[in-house]
This record gives structure tokens, sequence and C-alpha cells, in this order.
């Protein structure tokens, strides 16, 4: 793969535009298909070659890359109707609570906003978190919401509920046919639920001007409230969701590509309705289901929605569950991950080794190697080493080399040792056995604390434990009844 080096000057977060979806997308996606019988991807379907390839005959239709070297590309789907990001299901309350509902504007009177916004700039040049000055702007301004009319436009204000996690409903006040408000015995107004739609909270965070957004907590340069509801739905590359080949030859789609389809088929069919003046029930429940899947597609687990399930029953794995949790990209894969030149084993006590040594296993320490360059004052130990060869400690595993500008590696054997060492120059690297001297970092799981990772020098030793002096079992909190402890070259 190509790279290009560039130095990471900072990184916002920010939510992107219906425009910068469609700029960023190479493809619109309109067709719930992936492949056709003769296996190939088709064209503006979830699978199209635009959107990047796997396999590594095709050629990626937008960068021309091979499968494996291309990184893939995004595609998008226009949706028929606005569907609220399950993400931000508190934010649009937060946000509509504190609005008005008639001119959109902050229920903080101009000395107020003028005074909120100082504070938060200040805030922001001395690099300092806003989160406490944003939760008093809402405190105040839901306080105002139920009291008060909108000091800007002398509108009466409904109050704004939420049930979890997206629907959002107007608390709206009877008035009788003289204009006036309905109340109970007890002087209380009496009230009727609105559901709004997604259509109708886009148009609320709409009239929001950028000045008050910036109050409420939202940064105009990097994010406005409506885009908060979607219009157009970012498709991941084929890369993020490969399908793979079954023994049986058939082919099996990825959870995403499942929910994907589901969000078109509706999308197409609500579209359709559209079109065709279908009645007001029929389109409003499409659009439910529009929403569902769309909610589904970026959290499975939402708290009042039931999963969406895969045809064996089992529950899909979308957006939010490759994220989050023990098994999600942060925790397993970036976090902690499997490494290279590591060992892990049985511990055992070894009062006759300095508290700052660690018995190694002869066998660890010769599957587990150091790689040396070769240079004049070492180029003797080094031939030994590789003259012993890869079982007869300390010998040596591979040789890299550097020719015509490509890396090459030689892996030492016992009838080419002596071949190798012929040819071994300076500059080269020999990836030798770990040996007495070297330093190595030795750990036990939980790492609780920094002394749970300490650097310890090696001692060769037979048998197949790792022996630790006993002094040194505090801080690891080590014992000897059973407990394993990696090492890390």
């Amino acid at each position: 793969m190509k790279g290009i080096i560039k130095k990471i000057d900072r990184i916002n977060f920010g939510l992107m535009s219906p425009e910068q979806i469609r700029e960023m997308s190479v493809v619109k996606i309109e067709r719930p298909d992936t492949y056709d019988e003769d296996g190939y991807p088709i064209e503006s379907g979830l699978m199209d070659s635009r959107l990047g390839v796997i396999d590594p005959s095709l050629k990626c239709r937008t960068c021309g890359e091979k499968g494996g070297e291309c990184q893939g590309h995004f595609g998008m789907i226009e949706l028929a109707r606005p569907d609220i990001h399950v993400g931000f299901g508190d934010d649009i309350h937060k946000i509509l609570r504190s609005t008005c509902s008639e001119c959109g504007r902050v229920l903080l009177d101009d000395d107020e906003i003028e005074e909120f916004t100082e504070k938060m700039e200040e805030l922001h040049e001395a690099g300092e978190s806003v989160e406490e000055i944003v939760k008093d702007v809402y405190k105040i301004c839901k306080d105002k919401k139920t009291k008060e009319v909108c000091p800007h436009c002398g509108a009466e204000q409904e109050d704004i509920k939420i049930v979890k996690p997206i629907d959002i409903i107007e608390v709206r006040k009877q008035y009788d046919e003289e204009g006036n408000i309905i109340t109970d015995d007890d002087g209380t107004p009496v009230t009727e639920d609105y559901d709004l739609t997604a259509s109708e909270v886009r148009e609320k965070l709409q009239r929001i001007p950028d000045e008050d957004a910036y109050v409420l907590g939202v940064n105009p340069e990097v994010a406005r409230p409506e885009w908060m509801v979607l219009t157009v739905l970012p498709v991941p590359p084929v890369t993020v969701r490969p399908s793979i080949t079954l023994d049986t030859g058939e082919r099996s789609e990825d959870d995403l590509t499942h929910k994907l389809v589901d969000i078109l088929r509706i999308n197409q069919r609500l579209i359709e309705n559209m079109d065709a003046g279908a009645p007001q029930l029929i389109v409003e429940d499409l659009w439910k289901l529009l929403q569902y899947h769309v909610t589904t597609y970026f959290d499975n687990e939402a708290s009042g929605v039931p999963p969406a399930r895969h045809r064996s029953g089992r529950p899909l794995k979308t957006l939010t569950q490759r994220l989050k949790g023990k098994e999600g990209r942060f925790r397993s894969n970036l976090s902690g991950k499997r490494v290279n030149f590591s060992a892990r084993t049985v511990i055992s006590p070894d009062p006759n080794i300095s508290i700052n040594e660690v018995g190694v296993p002869e066998m660890i320490a010769k599957e587990v190697t150091v790689p040396t360059y070769v240079n004049e004052w070492n180029v003797d130990e080094l031939k030994e080493a590789i003259l012993n060869g890869p079982n007869v400690h300390p010998g040596a595993n591979y040789v890299k080399k550097t020719i015509n500008g490509k890396e090459m590696k030689v892996r030492v054997l016992d009838d080419n040792r002596e071949l190798v060492v012929e040819n071994l120059e300076y500059g080269d690297v020999v990836m030798r056995h770990l040996k007495d001297g070297d330093i190595v970092l030795f750990n036990r799981q939980p790492s609780l604390h920094r002394m749970s990772m300490m650097a310890h020098e090696v001692r060769v030793l037979p048998y197949k434990t790792f022996r630790l002096n006993l002094c040194v079992c505090p801080p690891y909190n080590a014992d000897f009844d059973g407990d394993e402890m990696n090492m890390h070259v």
C-alpha cells in the first residue's frame, strides 16, 4: 500500500453535513442487491465495485487498486424522509427544551446570551471544558420553558418530553374557541401529547441561529443541530463489511450489509407509496419502519427497541456493538491486541536468582528472538550464534538482508548455516536467541498499577516455567498456585 507520511496537527470532532456526506460518497446506492448470478457486484448495489473491492482478482473502479490495496470508499443512501440519529436522541431533546417552539431562539435574554458566550470563549481559549456552563444553560432554559413566554418573540411555550430512545413528544396546551387555555377544576392546564415527526424536529432545529447554537454547546463551525436528523445515510466501504464464502460455495453477507438491505428495501417502498399517493397512515407506518431500521443499524441494543435479528434468531451486531464492550474495537483490537516477541507461561519461585532477574525456560529463549544489527564488535558472536543454528542455545533463527532496496529474510537451517555465515555483512539483522543479560518487560495481569509491569534481566534456565524471586511477588500480587505471567522482549 502506498503511504503518505504526514504530521497530524489536530483532530476535530463534529457532525457531517448532508452536503459533506454527498461529496464524500462515490456512488448513490439504490438497489438492495449485492451480487448477480455470475458472482459479480451489481451496479448501484451494496457491493458496487466503486465502494472498493476485497477480491484480489478485481479492480476498484474508483481508485484502480486491486483488492487488498484499495482502502475502500463511501457511498450514500438518500432517505425518502428524515430520520433521527439514535445517538443524539438526548441531545435533540435538551436542545428543543431550551429553545422557543416558534422562533427557535434560545430561552435566554440577550444579556444572558452575551454573558454565557463570553464565559465559553474564555474557557475555549484556556483549553478547558465548557460542559458545566452548557449544563447551566440547559437548567435555566428548562425552568423557563414551562413557566414563561419566549423573551424574543413572546410565544407561549410547550413542554418537550422524550420517550427513549428517539420519540420526541410535545405537550400541547388545549385552547377553547375563544383562544383561552382549558384548565382542570384545580386550575391545571389540560394538555395533549403530540408526537413530533423527524421532519418537524429537523425544522425546529433548523430555526436555531448559529450564535444560539454555540451557547447550547453546538459549535456551528463543525456541527449544526439539524444534522442530528439524517437525510442522507453514509454507506461504509465493502472493506468494512466483507462477505465471506462458506464451504458450500454460498456467500454469507456481513450484519451491516443485512441491515443496509433492510433500509434500502423500506426506503424504496416508502418512495413508491409516496409517489403513488398512498394513504397517510400507510406512509407513516413505512416511515416508522424506516426509522426502526436506521436506529438498529446504528445501535441494535437501544433501550425500548426490539433488536433486529438474523434468520437464525441471533441479534445482529451493528455499528455500536462493533465498537463497545470487551470484544469491541477499542478494548479488543486497539488497547489490547496480540503481539509478537512475547511469551506466557506459569510462574514458579526461585530464591537463588536476583530480584531484578527472571528465569526464562530455554525453549522460550530459542523461540523469542532479539533483532541485532551486525557490526565489527559483535560479528564474531553473531557468526557463532548462526553456526549454532535454531535448535542449539544461544543460536539464531533468521537473518534479514537488504538487497537492491528490498528486504529479504533468510531462515537459518542446519544445512545452510555455513553459507549464511559466509554471506553475513555489516548492517544485516540477525534474529538471535534471547540470552543471559537481555532486558525484558515482565507483566502480571490484571495490570492495576505501574509496578504490574517491570523490567527484568534474563537468566536462561532449564524446565518450562518462568522463575521469579519471592521478594518481587508483592508488586505483581503474584503467588504460585498456577499464576501465569507475560514476558515482552
